[in-house]
């Protein structure tokens, strides 16, 4: 029993699918009404004749990544092969206080690494070896930067920005003056590696970075807004030239704020696309039984990769749907919210089980939120709509950031509330 519950727990990895987990994909377009997300962001790059900028919103937890994989998956297979590089930029970088320089060093590091590891191509320094002589003082380190790689290069400058807020500024300040010779370094780069990619057949390259849906999204009084506000939109004309096509996650509650205009009118677009939450409740709080059915079937996938019967983990189908429900529609939940019940109680899992995790999470929200939060919850929990205004627009991005708040743009589109949140206490 011991091996199963390891087998069960580690079936339940809340972590992005990668392309060998084919078998635990269930696809959730049609409950969630985003249909052929995959492959419209695909289309979108294989139809251009020059590099395209695309973002994608979502809930974190929404399965936005997992998504964002098969996009991968699905450039880098059939005709027309673009060679993509996925890239996990919180390895490299501090998501509370992130800005363009650090998130350009990030994705070439990335860069240098995939094409060394998957294609055993090493891709030149070029001008960040230049650099990289200039500024070692403020690494305080004797290394001879010049003799290394790309990789291990950058590496050790993104290594100091994400661990040291002081070598951080230092390095920003130094570069800052280069910004527009370090684009031009980083396109070199990319330029180079088109060309060994086509020796492979692949032909171009494409760039998805993930974890910027991470950055904060938290009033800074010095930047004059958020880390998010100041990379996607003051930064917005460095992001979007790289020298080949890009997707970037972006955090929903600056997607869905008072800046979306905005946004949309700096990037050309309607709006940013989103990866919804998987609908299992309607509006009115009757089950969506389509969405149920769905995240029964993650489940069932997940407790057949770990070769064990749904009646040895759930002592009824009520407590494996309890699950569900607390769930909220948001796949990462769904498998902490097992993962947690596996450690706290004994197999089969009971309900009480599953309702003691459930309120540690309900405890958890009661900490983290302030009495003026709770004038746009109570209006959430009454009308489904989220109602704006200048005022409240950063206590919006805060309960859309931390999933208090969960956006539904099944159609029609409309907000819930996070089933595991409190009541409001009483005055």
């Amino acid at each position: 029993m011991a091996a199963d519950v390891k087998n069960i727990y580690q079936a339940f990895d809340p972590a992005p699918l990668a392309a060998a987990d084919s078998e635990l994909y269930v696809a959730l377009d049609e409950v969630r009404g985003s249909s052929g997300l995959v492959r419209k962001l695909t289309q979108q790059i294989r139809l251009s004749d020059k590099p395209t900028f695309q973002l994608l919103a979502g809930h974190i937890g929404s399965g936005k990544s997992t998504e964002l994989r098969r996009v991968q998956k699905e450039l880098e297979h059939g005709q027309d092969r673009v060679f993509t590089v996925f890239c996990q930029v919180l390895e490299d970088i501090d998501p509370s206080d992130a800005d363009f320089p650090d998130v350009l060093l990030a994705i070439m590091r990335q860069v240098a690494r995939q094409f060394r590891e998957r294609l055993g191509i090493e891709l030149k320094p070029g001008y960040f070896r230049q650099r990289w002589g200039e500024l070692k003082t403020l690494l305080g380190s004797e290394v001879n930067l010049e003799s290394l790689e790309l990789e291990t290069g950058l590496g050790r400058f993104t290594a100091a920005i994400k661990s040291s807020p002081s070598t951080r500024d230092a390095i920003r300040k130094a570069l800052e003056p280069t910004t527009a010779r370090l684009i031009d370094a980083a396109n070199d780069v990319l330029g180079e590696a088109v060309s060994h990619a086509a020796k492979k057949d692949y032909g171009g390259i494409a760039i998805i970075v993930d974890d910027l849906d991470k950055l904060s999204v938290a009033h800074q009084p010095e930047l004059g807004g958020s880390a998010a506000e100041r990379l996607f939109l003051t930064r917005h004309a460095q992001l979007t030239a790289f020298g080949c096509s890009v997707i970037c996650t972006i955090p929903i509650s600056l997607a869905y704020s008072c800046k979306e205009q905005q946004m949309a009118n700096l990037y050309g677009i309607t709006a940013p696309p989103v990866v919804p939450m998987t609908k299992i409740f309607e509006h009115d709080g009757k089950i969506h039984a389509p969405g149920f059915e769905k995240f029964r079937a993650i489940i069932a996938a997940r407790l057949k990769k770990a070769a064990v019967q749904e009646k040895d983990v759930f002592a009824a189908d009520a407590v494996r749907d309890k699950v569900i429900e607390y769930s909220g529609g948001q796949p990462r939940v769904l498998m902490t919210l097992i993962r947690d019940s596996l450690v706290e109680g004994e197999l089969p899992l009971s309900e009480s089980t599953i309702a003691t995790v459930a309120k540690k999470v309900t405890h958890s929200y009661a900490r983290q939120l302030r009495e003026e939060h709770w004038k746009i919850i109570e209006q959430v929990r009454k009308t489904h709509a989220l109602k704006r205004t200048t005022g409240n627009d950063a206590l919006c991005m805060e309960l859309l950031a931390n999933r208090a708040i969960l956006q539904y743009p099944n159609d029609p589109e409309w907000y819930g509330l996070n089933p595991l949140l409190p009541r409001r206490p009483k005055s």
